[in-house]
């Protein structure tokens, strides 16, 4: 077991150069000021999956510390990495995100700012004065899944919007694209979806007809500044937070979307149903239905079960 105490020494640092924020010059700023703190290494990501390869040999090679630079789905490889093969977090490296995405949930809401350079010096004065903490994370299985997740899950519409947001490129305006990917999967698709029984630790059993949204911490997501919430208890420490959509009619749906707009804290409506700190879901679609980790599209999945992982992982912050 490491000495939490002692401050560490090796750094390898996983650049996502594809990153929507990143440039060179910039990496250099964040490199120059974590070499006052670290023996550092930088590797840079070629293709999707290679962060997660990066950040499990970083783990095998004892490096101390693991940093990310670049978005959420780089964060979700390069944890996965660490975590692979059940290695408990008091044997994998301290973890710490630096944001250079669109979003940066997971490095938000562990309370890391937005910007590169002063979520840089947060984390250089947290590796100085070595503060840690220990989160939980979620652990989706099922039809060729197997992966944690830092943030949050979803099987149905907010999976089929992500996929339009997907396509918008480039991402400058997150809001804008949000409301344009609603507007496109109502016109395109409507909203009523296939069936998902959703089944929770507590042995209850809920059916769904719009969308299911698991979550390992709040907000659910950003739309620039603004936080949007779905279950704004969910929290790194405690279980899995889930929003179960029972019945979602247009008007249904136009209110949903305009309240996490605005950034209320979930969907109004007797049709929304919340569950708050489980320690497993399980989710049954009668047919395919779009699927999402840590807001990446992961194409169509039936049955999936998601499972919370406590204390899974240090992050410096």
């Amino acid at each position: 077991m490491r000495d939490l105490k002692a401050a560490p020494q090796r750094g390898l640092l996983i650049v996502n150069p594809k990153a929507s924020t990143g440039s060179r010059r910039r990496t250099r700023w964040v490199t120059k000021k974590l070499d006052d703190v670290l023996d550092l290494t930088v590797e840079q990501t070629r293709a999707r999956g290679h962060g997660e390869e990066l950040a499990r040999r970083g783990a095998d090679e004892g490096y101390d510390v693991v940093l990310s630079l670049g978005g959420d789905g780089t964060v979700n490889e390069v944890v996965n990495g660490l975590v692979a093969e059940g290695r408990p977090a008091d044997q994998a490296p301290l973890f710490a995100p630096i944001p250079a995405g669109s979003t940066n949930v997971f490095a938000r809401a562990l309370g890391l700012p937005w910007d590169r350079r002063r979520a840089s010096l947060a984390i250089v004065a947290a590796l100085q004065e070595s503060r840690t903490r220990t989160v939980s994370l979620g652990h989706a299985r099922g039809e060729g899944v197997d992966r944690v997740f830092t943030f949050c899950a979803g099987l149905g519409w907010d999976a089929s919007i992500i996929k339009k947001v997907e396509s918008y490129r480039k991402k400058r305006n997150l809001g804008a694209h949000y409301a344009r990917a609603v507007m496109a999967e109502l016109n395109e698709h409507g909203v009523e979806g296939d069936s998902i029984d959703v089944e929770l630790s507590t042995g209850e059993s809920v059916l769904s007809t719009g969308m299911v949204v698991v979550q390992n911490c709040a907000p659910w997501t950003y739309l620039g500044t603004l936080p949007v919430n779905l279950n704004a208890r969910a929290t790194f420490n405690a279980g899995l937070d889930v929003l179960i959509l029972r019945k979602l009619g247009l008007s249904d749906a136009a209110r949903t979307a305009a309240s996490l707009l605005v950034g209320r804290d979930g969907p109004d409506g007797k049709h929304a149903v919340t569950h708050h700190d489980l320690s497993r879901i399980r989710l049954r679609a009668s047919l395919p239905q779009a699927f999402q980790l840590d807001g990446d599209y992961l194409g169509e999945r039936t049955e999936v079960e998601l499972d919370s992982v406590p204390d899974a992982l240090r992050v410096a912050c």
